[in-house]
């Protein structure tokens, strides 16, 4: 009969530990401290909003590509790949600097809403190029 209070205790104390790991948002560094190599899975957010971000950039290199502006298309066009997307071949007429201005504003936006920071980091450098862009629309 102790026997099975001991079991029920020791998987109720496991439950409630890993709840609370798993509430915390722990769980991947307890696993660390015990030797395991967790794989990180990216968060429903920071894929919404890569998803988002690779939409307004075709919508970027589209109008670059009406603007005939050959280095932002490359540039724009390294981006989307970096981000693992293919550029898209489409054009869009506008205003390229507003685009661009508008683009990187974004992005800096987007840098601050992402939650991994590696994302942050590249959304970040993406704002940079693109402002930096500007001067050559």
């Amino acid at each position: 009969m102790s026997t099975r209070r001991v079991v029920i205790a020791a998987a109720a104390a496991s439950a409630v530990t890993l709840g609370t790991l798993f509430a915390t948002d722990t769980l991947d560094e307890a696993l660390r401290a015990l030797g395991a190599r967790p794989r990180p899975l990216p968060r429903p957010e920071d894929t919404t909003l890569l998803e988002a971000v690779v939409a307004d950039q075709q919508r970027v290199l589209a109008v670059a590509r009406a603007a005939d502006a050959g280095a932002v298309v490359a540039l724009v066009s390294a981006q989307l790949e970096q981000l693992g997307a293919t550029p898209g071949s489409t054009h869009e007429p506008g205003d390229l600097a507003a685009v661009l201005r508008e683009a990187a504003d974004h992005r800096a936006v987007d840098a601050r809403a992402a939650i991994a920071p590696e994302l942050a980091v590249v959304l970040a450098s993406m704002a940079a190029g693109l402002d930096q862009a500007v001067s050559l629309a």
